[in-house]
């Protein structure tokens, strides 16, 4: 993701080493084109979110970034409202689950269950040889670029291996990217053992840990996403304590939110 860094500074003193630090506010809001797993979930009802998600960013005067996931990049209604938003607030990156689109265009056939499936052998780059991997990226990059003048800065997705996220930097000058937080079973795949204390530079081998040398690394920070609790969910496979809102004990709560982001701050 990109980030705006806001420096905070006194105006009676020098300031400490630690006010002096960098805070770091960033909305990001991945977009699909539609969800498969709930009739109730309309494409129409996608894009308002996305449409309602910018007037409260706007309102609230807060940095952000939207990740467009190949059919929404391609869909003429999000091309049209994003290219209005202001590009000193908004920021326009990559969401990098593979849809049916995307594949069929890059000339592989598509083994989904439905036009975007979420499982990870179909719907992470990980499910295709690194072959394959580069077509799909040829193909995102190229539409991008056609759409908004530019490649993308930021790519991000739930997970991206390590041969695609190297590729995209090394060709294509991705600068920064998100994974997801550790979870085991949710949406039929599992990601465990990850790095916990915030942003790390990836591993070549492995995108998911981090790199163990400057040679041995992909010089594109991976920030991870959905807050975990430091505590309450480190290491449980059977509790979600996160910044999700689902959850009203932990992102649901105004709190405990107010305790996590402290916590990373103070």
């Amino acid at each position: 993701m990109m980030f705006m860094l806001a420096p905070l500074t006194s105006g009676a003193a020098p300031a400490t080493p630690a006010e002096a630090a960098p805070r770091i506010v960033n909305i990001v809001n991945f977009v699909r084109l539609l969800e498969p797993r709930s009739d109730s979930i309309t494409e129409e009802l996608l894009f308002q979110t996305v449409v309602n998600q910018a007037v409260l960013m706007q309102e609230h005067r807060l940095p952000g970034t939207f990740l467009l996931q190949y059919d929404a990049l391609t869909d003429a209604r999000y091309q049209a409202f994003l290219k209005k938003l202001p590009r000193e607030q908004f920021e326009i990156g990559g969401w990098w689950e593979i849809p049916q689109p995307l594949v069929e265009k890059a000339g592989l056939p598509w083994r989904g269950r439905y036009p975007w499936d979420w499982h990870a052998d179909v719907g992470f780059s990980s499910g295709y040889t690194p072959a394959e991997r580069e077509k799909l990226v040829d193909v995102y990059m190229a539409d991008f670029k056609a759409v908004f003048g530019d490649y993308p800065k930021s790519v991000a997705s739930w997970f991206i291996d390590a041969h695609s996220l190297a590729y995209m930097h090394d060709h294509y000058g991705v600068i920064a990217s998100a994974n997801c937080k550790d979870q085991v079973g949710t949406d039929g795949y599992t990601l465990w053992g990850g790095y916990w204390n915030q942003a790390y530079y990836p591993s070549r081998l492995n995108a998911y840990m981090p790199a163990q040398s400057a040679a041995g690394q992909i010089n594109v920070p991976v920030f991870r996403m959905l807050g975990s609790d430091p505590i309450y969910q480190y290491g449980r496979a059977g509790a979600i304590t996160s910044l999700e809102p689902v959850y009203g004990h932990a992102g649901g709560s105004p709190e405990w939110v107010d305790w996590f982001l402290n916590s990373l701050t103070q």
